[in-house]
């Protein structure tokens, strides 16, 4: 029987300068222990970190409080040891100690009917045409389609699948009280309406930050069995993705689009991964069936 649960980690991601690797300790060594606040602050002092019970106790109140308005927003939340965690999550090195979802979260359980198609926030006409398109034949060969929800390729990602009747997942880099960027609090509405879900490992008011868009790629990729690059410069942040991918030991496929397109340095970051990421070429959609669908 598990005894430690979403109120103990939420009250720890409460605490400043706490991160996700020592809570996710925590949750490995004392996850079938019941704990006290007293417990809590000794485990943190042995740890080096000199919260003071007073401080412990105000983050456990605090919380209770978080997880009201949570309830009350139709937020579900899924801890890391909970039965509905994705085992695809629980694969990677850092996995978030909890999952606050808004909307239908059952299609992600197993990643092997989920494609992440992901791209540049501001792609060329063409890449726009081919995030759609490509996701668009994904949806009609039944996968599901996970995406960040940002502008550009994502966006596109998003409304290709909402088109065909998909389910589509987009993966925040900032708590569920907020869309970023806001010209998509439509389009994440409309993801939820229609049977997908926003996914967020940030206490609900928690911003954007820099670091955040890079931690949320991981699980983009980590909820895929395979991740598509419609479009990337060698510089852009679907670069973190395609790391994260290989190091998880994921399929990587790209866009490799005709030899005077390949030139233009919007498509660097292509060029990068069609050769030093052993990524498969798409060309068409045949590749996507020979080498994606199979």
């Amino acid at each position: 029987m598990r005894l430690i649960n979403y109120l103990d980690i939420i009250s720890l991601l409460s605490l400043e300068g706490l991160g996700r690797k020592t809570i996710n300790n925590i949750l490995k060594l004392y996850g079938d222990k019941s704990l006290s606040i007293k417990d809590i602050y000794e485990i943190l002092k042995d740890k080096k970190f000199f919260f003071s019970l007073e401080d412990i106790n105000n983050a456990y109140e605090k919380s209770k409080y978080t997880i009201e308005d949570l309830k009350k927003s139709k937020i579900h939340i899924i801890d890391y040891l909970s039965k509905g965690y994705p085992n695809s999550l629980k694969k990677i090195v850092d996995p978030p100690p909890v999952l606050f979802i808004k909307g239908n979260y059952d299609f992600i359980q197993d990643e092997k009917d989920c494609i992440a198609v992901i791209g540049t926030r501001e792609p060329t006409n063409l890449g726009k045409k081919t995030a759609y398109n490509v996701t668009r034949y994904l949806v009609k060969n039944k996968i599901f389609i996970i995406s960040g929800l940002a502008l550009g390729c994502d966006t596109q990602a998003h409304l290709a699948c909402l088109k065909e009747k998909g389910k589509t997942a987009a993966i925040l880099a900032h708590g569920l009280n907020m869309i970023y960027p806001k010209e998509n609090e439509r389009l994440a509405l409309d993801i939820i309406y229609k049977g997908g879900c926003l996914i967020s490992e940030y206490l609900p008011e928690e911003r954007p930050k820099g670091y955040t868009f890079i931690e949320r790629d991981r699980i983009q990729s980590a909820l895929s069995r395979a991740v598509i690059a419609i479009e990337t410069e060698e510089s852009g942040g679907t670069m973190h993705t395609v790391r994260f991918a290989k190091k998880q030991n994921k399929l990587i496929a790209c866009i490799e689009y005709g030899p005077n397109q390949m030139k233009d340095n919007k498509l660097s970051g292509n060029r990068i991964i069609l050769n030093d990421f052993n990524a498969i070429a798409i060309r068409n959609y045949k590749d996507i069936d020979d080498y994606i669908l199979i």
